[in-house]
């Protein structure tokens, strides 16, 4: 990718969250290729972090699905592109990629879009709102199974996907570099001091991760005797009301006192070295980062069969449980996850240590942010060279 060059990320908000860091990691990337970046969001806890490697934010209400205002964001987008010479605009999400998609038609620039998550299909109107997605020069696929979704739902040529997976940073997430005072003060945040197994679901709370049905197995196991644990659910409160649910839940199935909230965890790497067992149990994912994470701490994973699930982590029946990197269940089955997790915590400390250590190989080898930033940068090229050769 030729230096100078200025690129345009769009996402709703610069919260916690895989999108937003894929936006950081990648607004990284090309202040260091000797380009810039610039960020339009509503903002959140990352502006902070984007400014810190040289990347420029702009707020702009683009979170929003109301049809005047997506218009007038168009208009806004439009002028940004001309003022600052923007060559490509990249939208991480529906709604601003419909004000992005305008903008650059407008403008006659690049038109990048990543498709982040599986989004349901109800009706003719939500299928043509998803399909904005799909509409951009190169459509990125987070994931083999996004990438299949794509092809499949909106018959997208091979040659407008790219497939470029998700990625953690090896320096952050690094057992090494984590301290015994970064431990001492995450267990203080998590109020997880004891010597009781640290369950850790990680991701915000709302319905779609899924929290609702680990509560659940979590009564189920207070019913066999095995209550002994702390139940680490960390990460943002989208859904308040949810929180409230997932709270009185815990309380009329006896397992409140195992469950922790702390809201966003800065310190993920020591959250994870705290760890015994890592859950990603929802349904909607493209490729769930926080999976890959705890994988590269050496943290044993149950995930759920749907595609991503299986693609992130290495399970039964796809490799043989001396190879597995952890376990599966199906989606929704309480029961199920139950199980899975009365099986790793019957397992050794070895056991457990030696099933960590195969999913830290398999992420190591496949998920790097090298791989990510590479990828995504050479997309840029191809879009760029490809409005030249029209």
């Amino acid at each position: 990718m030729p230096e100078g060059l200025t690129v345009l990320q769009v996402i709703p908000r610069m919260r916690a969250g895989g999108a937003e860091l894929g936006c950081l990691q990648i607004a990284e990337a090309l202040v260091k290729a000797g380009n810039r970046a610039l960020v339009v969001s509503e903002g959140g806890q990352l502006v902070e972090g984007l400014r810190a490697v040289g990347a420029e934010h702009i707020e702009m209400p683009v979170a929003t699905k109301n049809p005047l205002t997506l218009a007038l964001n168009a208009r806004r987008m439009a002028g940004l592109i001309r003022r600052e010479n923007v060559a490509i605009i990249h939208a991480r999400s529906r709604a601003p990629a419909w004000s992005a998609l305008a903008a650059a038609r407008k403008a006659g620039i690049a038109f990048v879009t990543t498709y982040h998550s599986e989004y349901s299909e109800r009706g003719k109107l939500k299928n043509l709102y998803n399909s904005v997605m799909a509409r951009s020069d190169t459509v990125i696929a987070v994931s083999d199974y996004m990438a299949h979704l794509i092809r499949t739902r909106y018959h997208t040529p091979e040659e407008r996907i790219a497939i470029i997976h998700r990625a953690f940073d090896p320096a952050k997430f690094d057992p090494a570099s984590v301290t015994p005072e970064r431990i001492a003060a995450v267990r203080r945040e998590l109020n997880a001091g004891g010597t009781k197994p640290v369950l850790l679901l990680a991701g915000r709370i709302t319905p779609r991760k899924a929290q609702h049905f680990l509560v659940d197995a979590l009564g189920i196991l207070r019913q066999r005797g095995l209550s002994d644990v702390v139940c680490v659910l960390a990460g943002e409160i989208e859904k308040p009301e949810f929180k409230a649910a997932l709270e009185a839940q815990a309380l009329k199935l006896g397992v409140a006192d195992t469950l922790r909230f702390p809201g966003h965890v800065k310190d993920m790497a020591a959250a994870y070295s705290i760890t015994d067992i890592s859950l990603n149990i929802s349904e909607q994912e493209g490729l769930p980062r926080v999976a890959i994470e705890a994988q590269a701490m050496g943290v044993p994973m149950i995930v759920s069969d749907t595609g991503p699930g299986r693609e992130v982590a290495l399970t039964m029946p796809d490799v043989p449980l001396g190879d597995a990197s952890g376990l599966r269940v199906p989606y929704a089955d309480p029961m199920a996850t139950a199980e899975a997790l009365q099986t790793m915590l019957a397992w050794s400390p070895a056991e457990r240590k030696a099933c960590g250590a195969r999913g830290a190989a398999h992420v190591r080898s496949r998920f790097t942010l090298e791989n990510l930033t590479r990828k995504t940068l050479a997309v840029y090229d191809t879009v760029l060279a490809r409005r030249r050769q029209r």
